[in-house]
């Protein structure tokens, strides 16, 4: 397959400028666990310890929070999904074969349970988000403004794309780890990531 036509560093740099807009919890950047830690969590986990359970929960639902409600388009399924993820690691972490980071794992789960949700629900949700900037004042130009336009757009990007843009350039992903979180080949990765770029500029400018 041949692979999509590279963009230039200054689109690249352009998306950053835009996403960082949208904070990330600084919490998760600052107090995020080492993947041992989580490691040593998730195995408590299989021995039953429920206590390892809500610490990890505490841990990743933030963070997860912030990226859910990005790909499904409003908040007021994410507590759902959130629950579902963890209730799916509570039952399945013995399957887990420490072949990627722990934090991996979690996205794809809730990666797939908010699959599911999204494939029931496309467009509703978005102007849901967009109610709570309705009423602000801003002016054409600033943060708010700029903060509000992105939103809108992002909107506007199939939720595969807000996905894999989400977990690059706020998540800190690799296209490799990306794939195996949205069980996606590689090459299906490069592409969306180039699509979703591409899309985000143009609505931008």
């Amino acid at each position: 397959m041949t692979g999509p036509p590279p963009i230039d560093a200054e689109a690249i740099v352009d998306v950053q400028k835009v996403f960082a807009l949208r904070r990330a919890p600084q919490s998760w950047l600052r107090d995020s666990p080492t993947d041992v830690e989580a490691r040593k969590m998730l195995i408590a986990i299989t021995s039953g310890d429920r206590a390892a359970l809500s610490n990890l929960y505490m841990t990743y639902c933030g963070i997860l929070a912030h990226y859910l409600s990005q790909v499904l388009g409003c908040d007021c399924r994410v507590p759902d999904v959130i629950n579902d993820t963890f209730m799916t690691i509570w039952e399945r972490a013995r399957n887990f074969r420490f072949e990627s980071r722990v934090s991996v794992w979690i996205f794809s789960v809730a990666h797939s349970h908010a699959s599911r949700v999204a494939r029931w629900h496309t467009t509703r949700g978005s102007a849901r988000c967009e109610a709570e900037f309705e009423g602000r004042p801003h002016e054409a130009g600033t943060p708010t403004e700029m903060h509000r336009s992105f939103l809108q757009v992002l909107g506007r990007l199939p939720s595969e794309h807000r996905a894999v843009l989400m977990l690059c350039y706020r998540m800190g992903y690799s296209v490799r780890e990306i794939a195996s979180i949205t069980d996606s080949p590689v090459e299906t990765v490069d592409l969306r990531m180039w699509q979703a770029r591409q899309q985000l500029l143009r609505y931008l400018r």
